[in-house]
């Protein structure tokens, strides 16, 4: 009977919060992007997963996730500081939040070239708000349960970037500590969030100009099953984007986004995803919002200002 109770508690958390602007918040995927670019950066992410989704019991609603993600350089230091919080939620009341610090180090080479390494770690929540279906009514345990059940952990992730002018490669590895969560008193049900890898690369290539187009991937695998994901965005003096990608096996994406105020400081961006796999089951749609905005880095511990190169420019 509890297990069957753990059983069905677990089985709400299949979904893993997708992010189809990932390239505009490199710190949401991996620690060592930590005040890489130079600046103080706040972003937000707004993400309505399978709009107007159906459920069978839990009626009508998204699969909502919401990210908030901060990083400024302490460039005297060479290195870099951030902060991710993230709440995820389910129709049916199932969900996690989590609230991670990033720290990166970088290291400056050759030709302009940055091998920055980082880590970041806190605490992952999963909580549910007991609207439990028992496959058999009677259990004491589910009797009792009332309000929201949830279990913090702590939750740590490692990872590199390599970065030069024009392209940057990636890996990291969420959750290496695997926190494990139990709920019930048969601890033999443990629930363990896998370790998860992410590799990603983009590159920047001027057309003109004024044009530039940026091919992109993003391999992520917990080591059993991956998704991989890739397309390209156009970018047009800097300041208006628009582009592509395709999630395998899962949808295909329409990005497009501005740049405003001065220094292009202000980012807001969309997304859509059409459900190419598995529609029937889900829902056709999902949309995404970002908005940034970044502020010139402190200037304690600036240290000195880094030259900046493009294929355009030299400084």
């Amino acid at each position: 009977m509890q297990k069957n109770l753990l059983y069905i508690f677990l089985s709400v958390f299949v979904f893993y919060a997708q992010l189809s602007q990932y390239m505009f918040n490199p710190l949401y995927i991996n620690p060592a992007a930590a005040g890489l670019d130079g600046v103080t950066r706040f972003q937000l992410h707004y993400r309505n997963q399978w709009s107007n989704y159906q459920t069978t019991f839990d009626g009508s609603g998204s699969l909502g996730t919401q990210i908030f993600t901060a990083s400024m350089p302490l460039n005297g230091l060479h290195s870099g500081i951030g902060i991710q919080f993230v709440n995820d939620k389910t129709p049916s009341g199932a969900g996690y939040q989590n609230l991670l610090l990033s720290y990166s180090y970088q290291i400056g080479l050759s030709g302009g070239a940055v091998l920055s390494i980082g880590a970041k770690g806190g605490i992952h929540t999963k909580s549910f708000d007991s609207k439990f279906r028992p496959r058999e009514t009677g259990d004491p345990i589910v009797d009792a349960l009332s309000g929201s059940v949830n279990q913090t952990k702590t939750d740590f992730s490692v990872g590199a970037l390599y970065k030069t002018a024009n392209y940057q490669i990636g890996a990291s590895l969420n959750h290496i500590n695997s926190p494990s969560y139990s709920f019930g008193s048969d601890q033999s049900g443990q629930y363990k969030i896998k370790q998860v890898l992410n590799l990603n690369a983009s590159y920047d290539y001027y057309l003109t100009d004024l044009i530039k187009v940026s091919p992109m991937a993003l391999w992520k695998t917990d080591f059993v099953t991956s998704v991989l994901e890739g397309g390209a965005i156009f970018t047009y003096d800097d300041k208006y984007w628009v582009g592509g990608s395709y999630r395998l096996n899962d949808a295909g994406i329409i990005i497009a986004g501005i740049s405003m105020l001065k220094d292009n400081a202000l980012r807001l961006g969309y997304s859509l995803d059409l459900t190419t796999v598995g529609a029937t089951a889900k829902a056709p749609l999902s949309h995404e919002i970002l908005l940034s905005y970044a502020i010139p880095a402190p200037r304690l511990l600036a240290g000195k200002k880094t030259p900046v190169r493009t294929p355009r420019f030299r400084h």
